[in-house]
């Protein structure tokens, strides 16, 4: 008999959010594991993104009195255990996400939560957080930096670490992207580099555009940029910028592409470029596209970048908001040879460690373990009442 699995998540394809991708790619890959999983989150979502993966919008909203609904909604549905996603906005920062354990564990349910970004939280955010800690039988974080930190509130025996995977499966073709750039306008001369995720304050997208000043005053090269339509007042302070810097002419807006359009992109270009103003993580799903496709990467390094990622040998490291030493790595990739080649291949076997199908056994094997443990605990539990006198 098959695991039986319900993923909660407040956010859901078609909303665009990191997390509610994560959840719908999980579940599929569950279920191709063999594990009856289903998603459950908020009312009014069109939950229909992914005709291979059930979803049910059970949740009201996501205050206390919705989560004791909830939890009874989801004891009737008798899973093997219960895994919560956070953080996803829809939550809007109510506690029902947050006591949603306790109250499945009164009822016998095993709940597992993964915390995807705890060390971004305040520490209002990270204390609501703990109460997750304290109720689930295991936590699953996706990066070494959230591990350290919540592993000094709880035991390390429940805590796992299991990266995410890309948000962009490999599934386009160069050739395509080469036509998507020369419908952009895109000179077929240029060297392009690609950037791609959100483009708000915070992003270090400035950094970006005069890295690319910098780069192109030597250089045949042009900036494609595939993102959401960013806020309107805050385009227009880019458009003023790259007036200034000269290069309004070489930077190329994409829109929002998905699936095997920004795969294609990813391929057609020559390098990705993603200047975080923390620094490259695990938990940067674009960072993770770009190593699968097997992309050279001219990315940020701070305390918070893990060992695995190595300037000159599975991408290139330079200091946030240093916008001469991001230019100077973008120049070298694309001058030397044997650098880039170095460099390609590298991000090409780095990026095989988080490949979904390996996520998704990683995450049964976790389901497994908890579910041992309960059996081991009520044994326990049985052999020590039947000793009692």
């Amino acid at each position: 008999m098959s695991l039986r699995v319900d993923i909660v998540c407040g956010t859901y394809p078609p909303d665009r959010c990191g997390v509610a991708d994560y959840t719908r790619r999980l579940c599929a890959g569950l279920r191709d594991l063999g594990v009856d999983a289903r998603v459950v989150t908020t009312r009014g979502l069109d939950a229909h993104a992914d005709p291979a993966v059930p979803a049910d919008c059970l949740a009201k909203d996501w205050g206390v009195r919705s989560a004791f609904a909830l939890a009874r909604n989801l004891a009737e549905r008798e899973p093997d255990i219960v895994h919560v996603q956070f953080p996803a906005y829809r939550y809007h920062g109510h506690w029902g996400v947050h006591v949603l354990p306790m109250l499945l564990s009164r009822r016998g349910v095993p709940v597992i939560t993964t915390l995807h970004e705890y060390c971004m939280a305040p520490w209002g955010g990270r204390l609501k957080q703990l109460v997750n800690v304290g109720f689930s039988r295991r936590v699953i974080v996706t990066n070494a930096q959230d591990r350290e930190l919540i592993g000094r509130w709880m035991p390390q025996e429940r805590l796992d670490l299991i990266p995410i995977g890309s948000n962009i499966p490999l599934t386009g073709a160069r050739e395509h992207g080469q036509e998507i750039l020369h419908s952009l306008g895109v000179p077929a001369a240029n060297d392009v580099a690609l950037f791609f995720g959100f483009v708000r304050p915070g992003k270090g997208v400035e950094t970006l555009l005069r890295a690319c000043a910098a780069a192109m005053s030597g250089r045949s090269l042009s900036l494609t940029v595939v993102c959401p339509d960013p806020e309107e007042s805050y385009r227009k302070s880019l458009q003023d910028l790259m007036e200034g810097l000269g290069i309004a002419s070489e930077v190329f807006w994409a829109g929002y592409r998905e699936g095997a359009e920004a795969s294609s992109l990813l391929l057609a270009s020559d390098v990705v470029v993603l200047p975080f103003e923390d620094g490259a993580t695990m938990r940067r799903g674009s960072l993770l596209a770009a190593l699968t496709h097997g992309r050279p990467v001219v990315t940020t390094r701070s305390r918070a970048t893990p060992r695995e990622f190595r300037h000159g040998v599975n991408m290139m490291l330079a200091r946030p908001g240093n916008h001469q030493e991001l230019a100077q790595h973008l120049l070298a990739v694309l001058e030397d040879a044997a650098l880039r080649e170095r460099v390609t291949a590298g991000a090409r076997e780095l990026g095989r460690a988080f490949d979904w199908r390996s996520i998704c056994a990683a995450t049964v094997a976790v389901y497994e373990r908890t579910l041992e443990e309960g059996h081991r605990g009520r044994a326990s539990h049985r052999e020590a009442a039947g000793g009692a006198p």
